[in-house]
């Protein structure tokens, strides 16, 4: 049966609604494909096919930015929440959400 583990979901900045491929992968996690859901400077929600426990190490990989290292603070299913161990600078921030707000036909899935 699937396990749920949630973490206090108080957040220091609002995250962004964002439909983006990418990959994930760490310690017993082989380079899985995986969607954003949403992102903020500190962390993001993920969706994939693999149960990712809490306080996993992961690396994501985010178009525009590269390879961000967090933590798995929560896992729901297909569904994880992760903090990410350094937030995005401000400036790479807004470029990755411009350049979604600037793709053709709506956000793209980068």
């Amino acid at each position: 049966m699937p396990q749920s583990q949630f973490h206090d979901e108080s957040r220091g900045s609002q995250r962004e609604q964002v439909d983006i491929h990418s990959q994930i992968w760490g310690a017993t996690i082989a380079p899985t494909p995986a969607r954003i859901v949403n992102i903020s400077p500190q962390g993001c929600m993920i969706r994939c096919d693999e149960m990712v426990p809490m306080g996993e190490h992961l690396t994501v990989d985010v178009p525009q930015l590269g390879a961000l290292r967090g933590t798995v603070i929560w896992s729901l299913s297909a569904r994880i929440g992760v903090q990410f161990d350094s937030a995005i600078e401000v400036e790479s921030y807004l470029d990755l959400l411009d350049a979604l707000d600037k793709a053709p036909d709506g956000p793209p899935l980068l």
